[in-house]
């Protein structure tokens, strides 16, 4: 039996999570609609349940993960025609620019990312066996939808009574309707929308029956999971639901459901703001990622729990900045020991140093049982994050340790193993140092109008100074570099610097 548990949106509580069959997990992550870029809020769902497919594959769970993308829409359709471009061409450049932006988060590929357009047949084929099973009926305008009062179980995954239903958000209210909760299966044409052929004229899918048919298609009528942010409970996935478990016959459709909370703005001091395109501050995906790097933004998304809302601010960003500086400095620093040739033990440094020592093997020790119960604890990412921050100032304390030549590169290694196990399931402590502090440099010499060769020039000319004992001058430097920001690491290597996250013109 799994050790993990997950929280059930069906059941209402947490559940041992056991796939239908033994080593292998089946799940379906409702994507994008694609007629814009996508924002940071939109990113809030991609990344929980890419960590979700993270932790399940290092679980040794085989995983087949499909995460659709919704090319065929109302929302594309007139954004097409705003831009005088083809629906299908015009959603097919934003989903080259989604796979980039997710690429630069860092998030992995799913298994199987298919395409509304790519399933027409069926998607037909699927309301078709709904109107043959009385479960759906077509119109004399030759739409055709679902008759909620059809299928006993309407209602089971939002509790939403039938008599209270209105009508969905995506379903305009329609006289042919036998029922205001009924929705559309298939859309009549209109002139000079995009349609196919179907047995009721031509015409487009309805936007629940899209993320049916391809389940269905890539994972068979009945899978593990099926996730997507908590405002598609009612009315995507209760119709998902519906019209899944009345075409096929097959129930449950999916056997655990999964949603994640909004990410919602807020000031500095915690007040909500709206987001929206009229107030002018939606955030994409991309422009943030100009200016911060995803390792960031990785943090600020998973020290709150998938499941509750997620506040986003300026100066939680800064905060996140900080907190992946510290833990790429420490991975810099635990790198450097584990190449010393020194071969003393683990415990042999506990007794001999103290404190300072016996506080990192007892982290390094307890790492990985502690993060895999915060995982298996209906992933429990912030609990895991603090496993990883405290590993992150033990090792900081110890390598401050005067006695660095009794530093254990044994030791050094144990920890950095447990900072790939965190790389490999939150996305954070496993990428090289330098790549981060390159990328971090330079973004944060952007957002302080700084020049990387203005600031090295500095740096040289304080060099300079001091190799002629000009201290004055040497000092002088160093405090308008402070001033900028910036940091000044002297060693017997030479002398390096880095910016300041939260100090200078570099805030």
């Amino acid at each position: 039996m799994s050790d993990l548990k997950i929280y059930n949106t069906l059941s209402r509580q947490v559940e041992v999570f056991t796939p239908a069959e033994a080593g292998k997990v089946r799940m379906y992550v409702c994507g994008m609609t694609v007629y814009a870029h996508c924002h940071i809020g939109h990113a809030r769902a991609m990344m929980s349940f890419d960590v979700v497919y993270r932790w399940l594959l290092e679980s040794g769970f085989d995983v087949t993960y499909v995460r659709n993308h919704t090319d065929v829409d109302d929302k594309i359709i007139a954004r097409a025609l705003e831009l005088g471009e083809d629906p299908l061409a015009l959603s097919q450049r934003f989903i080259a620019d989604l796979d980039a932006d997710l690429g630069r988060l860092g998030l992995l590929e799913p298994t199987v990312a298919p395409k509304v357009s790519e399933h027409i047949d069926q998607i037909v084929a699927m309301t078709a066996r709904l109107v043959d099973r009385g479960h759906a009926y077509a119109t004399d305008s030759g739409d055709v939808w679902f008759a909620v009062e059809s299928f006993e179980g309407y209602g089971k995954l939002s509790g939403r009574k039938l008599d209270d239903l209105r009508a969905g958000e995506r379903v305009a209210v329609n006289e042919s309707k036998r029922h205001p909760g009924d929705f559309a299966l298939w859309k009549a044409a209109t002139d000079g929308e995009i349609s196919w052929p179907s047995p009721w004229g031509p015409g487009r899918p309805g936007w629940h029956i899209e993320c049916s048919a391809m389940a269905a298609e890539h994972l068979g009528t009945t899978f593990d999971i099926h996730g997507g942010g908590i405002d598609l409970v009612f009315p995507h996935h209760e119709n998902e639901i519906a019209q899944s478990e009345c075409a096929t016959g097959d129930h449950p459709f999916a056997r655990t459901w999964m949603h994640n909370g909004h990410l919602t703005l807020v000031d500095d001091e915690g007040n909500p703001i709206k987001m929206s395109k009229s107030l002018g501050n939606v955030i994409d995906i991309r422009d943030l990622l100009d200016e911060v790097p995803a390792e960031a933004l990785r943090i600020l998304y998973m020290e709150s729990h998938y499941r509750r809302p997620l506040p986003f601010s300026a100066a939680r960003l800064t905060d996140c900045l900080m907190a992946a500086e510290r833990v790429y400095l420490a991975r810099e620093v635990l790198e450097a020991m584990a190449a010393l040739p020194v071969t003393a033990s683990p415990e042999e440094l506990a007794g001999d140093l103290g404190e300072d020592a016996a506080a990192l093997v007892e982290s390094v020790r307890g790492f990985k049982a502690a993060f895999t119960a915060a995982m298996n604890d209906d992933f429990g990412t912030g609990r895991a994050m603090a496993e990883l921050f405290d590993l992150v100032r033990a090792a900081n304390r110890y390598a401050n340790h005067k006695k660095w030549w009794k530093r254990s590169a044994a030791l050094a290694q144990e920890a950095l193993a447990c900072f790939d196990l965190a790389g490999r399931v939150l996305g954070v402590g496993g990428r090289p140092s330098a790549e981060f502090f390159a990328e971090l440099t330079a973004k944060l010499l952007k957002r302080a109008g700084l020049g990387a060769d203005d600031v090295a020039a500095k740096v040289a000319a304080r060099e300079a100074a001091r190799a002629s004992k000009d201290w004055a001058a040497a000092d002088a430097v160093r405090e308008e570099l402070d001033a900028l920001g910036v940091v000044i690491m002297d060693g017997a290597d030479g002398t390096r610097w880095r910016l300041n996250v939260d100090g200078g013109s570099a805030a």
